[in-house]
């Protein structure tokens, strides 16, 4: 089992108050896996096979499907969510390479533009691309 990931979840439990591994459906639980699922994900580079087993392993039912639909569901957690954006600010601080984890991040909220955002955008990363910004 990957240690740093545990320490993440042992940290995540801590700043958010709950328990990811318990087999609760309360939002803050959902929430809370949202997110460690997207850093299992992005950070650590585990397949949806592999994050199954890393809950499994620690106590909690959960399967590849299960583990697709958190990820998926991340973006709108953190939209509407008081504390996820705080908990996953503080567990960057743990993490030494950022870069995944914004790339992530950044792919999430692509997927939430209608095509307006997304025109936007691509004229902004042009811009940057070509070092006109």
């Amino acid at each position: 089992m990957n240690i740093e990931a545990k320490k993440i979840a042992n940290y995540l439990n801590d700043i958010s108050g709950v328990d990811v591994f318990e087999n609760k459906r309360t939002r803050y639980n959902i929430e809370a896996r949202s997110l460690l699922t997207f850093i299992l994900r992005n950070h650590f580079d585990m397949t949806f096979h592999q994050i199954k087993e890393f809950y499994r392993k620690n106590g909690k039912t959960y399967d590849h499907a299960t583990a697709i639909h958190s990820l998926k569901s991340f973006e709108v957690h953190r939209k509407y969510s008081k504390f996820l954006n705080k908990w996953l600010d503080d567990i960057q601080h743990f993490l030494k390479d950022k870069t995944n984890i914004r790339k992530g991040l950044l792919i999430n909220t692509l997927e939430t533009f209608d095509d307006t955002q997304i025109k936007e955008l691509y004229k902004a990363v042009n811009k940057i691309r070509d070092g006109k910004e």
